[in-house]
């Protein structure tokens, strides 16, 4: 190895410290590439998981079903147990007048109805007794308005609004069966109420 011996005697001190650097740059580099080849360390432990999307929407009820995708077919009404419609706002107080809105979240079948039903308790003396008022149809999915309209001449008087299905059966007798001031003593036979109750009151 004399010749290594008098070639390194033969550099510059400059020239030197040059092949010195170069030499530790490769060495160092060297053990950076081992050390990245068997480190432990797992990369995936780094990166923040991606947001799940089966939970709950924000603020919706983790016992609430999940909302309908687009396309998705709905239920024939009355064939699920629950409501098919959703009447808002749960309870409704007002000076005369006020407005509801119910979602219909069913497709009705051939020969099958939805109507808003109105029952008032406590009318007539000396027997206070029960009256029905069939209001407006339903027919496709969907949001509709029904305007409530309490009577001057029954100050404190409160009422209860929900949807009933029926076949085209019991939807003839609410006109077959209706009374004068167009009110029914009680709900057609196989009528099926398939919403919630709102009670309605004056203030």
């Amino acid at each position: 190895m004399s010749w290594v011996s008098t070639w390194w005697s033969a550099r510059t001190d400059i020239t030197k410290a040059g092949i010195l650097t170069i030499v530790g740059l490769v060495i160092a580099g060297v053990f950076g590439l081992w050390n990245g080849v068997f480190s432990s360390k797992n990369d995936r432990q780094d990166a923040k998981p991606a947001p799940s999307v089966s939970g709950p929407h924000p603020g919706q009820p983790s016992s609430s079903p999940p909302p309908a995708s687009p396309g998705q077919t709905l239920p024939d009404c009355g064939d699920t147990p629950g409501h098919d419609v959703t009447i808002e706002p749960k309870q409704l107080t007002v000076a005369s007048e006020g407005s509801l809105t119910a979602e219909v979240t069913c497709n009705l079948k051939a020969g099958w109805h939805l109507t808003w039903m109105v029952q008032i308790d406590g009318v007539g003396k000396p027997v206070p007794h029960t009256n029905y008022y069939p209001k407006d149809d339903l027919y496709t999915p969907g949001p509709y308005n029904f305007d409530v309209h309490l009577s001057p001449s029954e100050p404190g008087s409160a009422r209860t609004t929900y949807v009933v299905l029926m076949d085209d059966f019991s939807y003839r007798q609410l006109s077959e069966n209706r009374n004068p001031d167009g009110s029914l003593l009680k709900l057609p036979n196989g009528a099926r109420k398939v919403s919630n109750s709102v009670l309605v009151k004056r203030y």
